[in-house]
C-alpha cells in the first residue's frame, strides 16, 4: 500500500493533519544502504526540522544546500519505489516513530515489522555543521552527535 508499509497515521498537532482527510507516513520496506549524511563543516539551511511533517522539507533543504551525492537525503530523493517518487529522508520524530510503530519498539504489537537492523539510522534532522540526529534502531535512543561524515543506515519515507 502507498510503496511501502503505513507506518503512522498524521494526529491533531502534526504538521499536515487534516481532520478531514487522513494522511501519514509510508516507509520502504528496506534500507537505502548506508551513506554520510553529508557536508561536513557546512550549516544546511532549513535543515532542523524535527517534528513529523517537517522531513520533507529538510531532504530538500539538504538537496538545496548540499551539492554531494549518494548522501542520505540523495538516496531517498532519488529512489523510486513501488511506483512512487516522492521519497525522503524522515525528521527526528517522524523517525522514532517509525522506530516506535514498526521497528523494535513494538508499541503496536507487531515486532520488527520493518525489518530495521540493530544499527544507527540517519534523520534529515541537522543538529550543527559536525552533526546530525541519528536514531540507535537496537534500543531506540536518539543522539545529536552523528557526525555527518559517518556512515549509518538509510531508510526512505513518504507522506501520503
Amino acid at each position: 500500500v502507498y510503496g511501502g508499509i503505513v507506518a503512522y497515521i498524521l494526529q491533531s498537532g502534526d504538521v499536515g493533519y487534516d481532520p478531514n482527510i487522513q494522511h501519514g507516513l509510508v516507509v520502504a520496506l528496506t534500507d537505502q544502504g548506508t551513506a554520510e549524511w553529508g557536508c561536513y563543516e557546512t550549516l544546511i539551511s532549513g535543515a532542523d526540522g524535527a517534528e513529523i511533517g517537517t522531513g520533507q522539507q529538510n531532504t530538500t533543504d539538504i538537496l538545496a544546500g548540499c551539492s554531494e551525492t549518494n548522501i542520505a537525503a540523495y538516496l531517498c530523493d532519488t529512489l523510486t519505489l513501488g511506483g512512487y517518487s516522492d521519497w525522503f529522508l524522515p525528521s527526528k520524530d517522524e523517525l522514532n516513530k517509525l522506530y516506535e510503530n514498526i521497528g523494535q519498539g513494538n508499541v503496536l504489537g507487531l515486532g520488527n515489522v520493518g525489518g530495521f537492523t540493530n544499527n544507527f539510522y540517519w534523520t534529515s534532522t541537522e543538529t550543527d555543521i559536525y552533526d546530525a540526529w541519528s536514531q540507535y534502531f537496537l534500543y531506540g535512543d536518539q543522539r545529536s552527535t552523528g557526525n555527518k561524515d559517518a556512515s549509518r543506515y538509510v531508510r526512505a519515507v513518504r507522506s501520503f
